[in-house]
């Protein structure tokens, strides 16, 4: 039996299309209730990347959480929305206020829930120890609700890298640290998604976000929903969508090798809007990605000419430290409440972009990455 991902147009984060669209969507799948059961809990794990406002299009919007949260409710599930993001140690009310996910929660009757706060459970794969929120397996249900948005490092973030937040505290600094190669890190992620296995992914791809995402770069209005269950099927097509190479993203390239999901898109039916039709022909993939053009024993050469590295608006800068704190390898140093960089330990894990609370480290490009964009 071919595996299924079911896509719907929504044009806008209209409250009543969103609805419609998530309906619809769930519909095509069998319905919520193939999923959920009377007196089951439910965790959301939404894109909670930063505490920014929906309309900057880093986290998953409010309005298709409140439509899964209504569709849950009507089969008589609880509802419980969780994730881990950078700088979480600031105060997660920030992000639960600034994400609309408090206000969310307060008409709703969703529980948030605090990762670091909640415990931990220990997996191991392929040698690998994890100790992910505990929350995740005391729900009876998970589901995914990525953002499709371009990642500096992993060229795209979607269903696999989604549950990357699934891990509290320093860990996520950690394996940064451990795994700088993103093929290496790549695997780090496929472990996450083995051990979490939710039971539906829906992706917010109404608006995405390209260029050189997942915190910065450029909106772009995709119009869809997407849905299945299963996510590296789902990142297969979004991919797909946006103009990726089959299996140029590594996540989705590994996860087949590993039997972890169908990345042939051959073997994956589309139910809903027709790939075709589905497809964004001028989507901006991140600069990274053209380095996968270059011979493997000439990216080093090349990467010394065509790079792109985090900098810093000061502008917009706060001195807040945030980037510094996160920094998995103390690649950034607090001068006069600057950030500065040194590109010597830099590994270019985007983590000091994701943290920003103001957006101000930014992804600076070489001349001739500029060129070549």
């Amino acid at each position: 039996m071919a595996t299924e991902v079911s896509i719907q147009h929504c044009p806008v984060y209209k409250k009543d299309l969103v609805f419609e669209a998530i309906d619809q969507l769930l519909k095509t799948l069998g319905g919520i209730e193939t999923y959920v059961n009377k007196g089951q809990t439910v965790l959301l794990k939404p894109n909670m990347l930063s505490a920014k406002s929906p309309d900057m299009g880093v986290t998953t919007h409010p309005f298709v959480l409140e439509a899964l949260i209504n569709q849950i409710k009507k089969v008589g599930g609880e509802v419980w929305i969780g994730d881990s993001p950078s700088g979480v140690w600031k105060g997660i009310q920030r992000y639960w206020k600034n994400t609309g996910f408090l206000n969310l929660a307060d008409r709703t009757g969703a529980k948030l829930v605090n990762f670091e706060a909640d415990g931990t459970v220990e997996r191991q794969v392929a040698g690998r120890k994890y100790h992910l929120a505990k929350t995740v397996f005391d729900a009876d249900v998970v589901i995914n609700v990525p953002k499709m948005k371009t990642h500096g490092l992993t060229l795209y973030t979607g269903a696999v890298k989604n549950l990357y937040g699934t891990l509290p505290g320093f860990q996520k600094a950690k394996y940064h640290k451990e795994f700088p190669n993103p093929t290496d890190f790549s695997q780090v992620l496929l472990d996450i998604y083995e051990c979490v296995q939710p039971a539906l992914t829906i992706m917010d791809a109404i608006t995405a976000m390209e260029g050189n995402g997942p915190a910065t770069g450029d909106l772009k209005d995709v119009g869809l929903l997407l849905a299945s269950t299963d996510g590296v099927a789902l990142d297969t097509v979004a991919n797909a969508i946006m103009g990726f190479k089959q299996n140029e993203v590594p996540t989705t390239r590994l996860a087949g090798e590993r039997g972890l999901g169908e990345n042939n898109p051959q073997k994956i039916l589309i139910k809903g809007v027709p790939l075709l039709e589905a497809a964004v022909n001028d989507f901006n993939l991140p600069s990274t990605h053209l380095l996968n053009y270059f011979p493997k024993f000439l990216v080093k050469w090349v990467g010394r000419f065509i790079w792109v590295r985090p900098s810093v608006y000061t502008e917009k800068c706060t001195g807040c430290g945030v980037c510094s704190d996160c920094c998995p390898v103390d690649a950034i140093e607090m001068k006069n409440r600057v950030p500065v960089t040194d590109y010597d330990q830099c590994i270019n894990c985007l983590c000091c972009n994701e943290s920003c609370p103001e957006g101000a480290v930014y992804q600076k490009m070489s001349w001739l990455a500029r060129r070549f964009i």
